[in-house]
């Protein structure tokens, strides 16, 4: 976890012109390897990080990165109260090349917010989609 300009909404993604920019926190690249997974970290993760961002740090909100074909990890931040704020369809990612290096790879990368505390936070809850 980060703190961050996010830029976005309209529509738009990252560098999104017509957005608003926003300082902060924000996960990305949260990976939890095979063999632990369906075992609750992923969530501990997330939860820890808000703890961050809420009590150390005095945000009311956290956002994050994910790419659109990793549905596992949306269905999770669903779940956790997140929503989906803007979409990149013009994203890139690294992934490993058959050379054994690695290279740019077109990805659709969805930025999503949770409000931590407030009103807002309550109701987010009530309605997670």
């Amino acid at each position: 976890i980060e703190v961050a300009d996010i830029i976005g909404g309209g529509g738009g993604g990252v560098g999104y012109r017509g957005g608003v920019r926003v300082r902060a926190p924000l996960m990305s690249n949260l990976a939890v390897g095979r063999k632990f997974r369906r075992k609750g970290i992923a969530e501990d993760l997330v939860v820890a990080a808000e703890e961050l961002a809420r009590k150390q740090w005095g945000f009311d909100s956290c956002y994050l990165y994910v790419e659109k074909k990793n549905t596992a990890a949306i269905k999770l931040y669903r779940k956790l109260g997140y929503k989906k704020t803007w979409e990149d369809p013009n994203a890139t990612t690294l992934l490993p090349a058959e050379s054994g290096g690695i290279q740019n790879s077109q990805t659709t990368l969805v930025c999503m917010k949770k409000r931590l505390t407030g009103v807002g936070a309550i109701l987010d809850r009530l309605n997670p989609f």
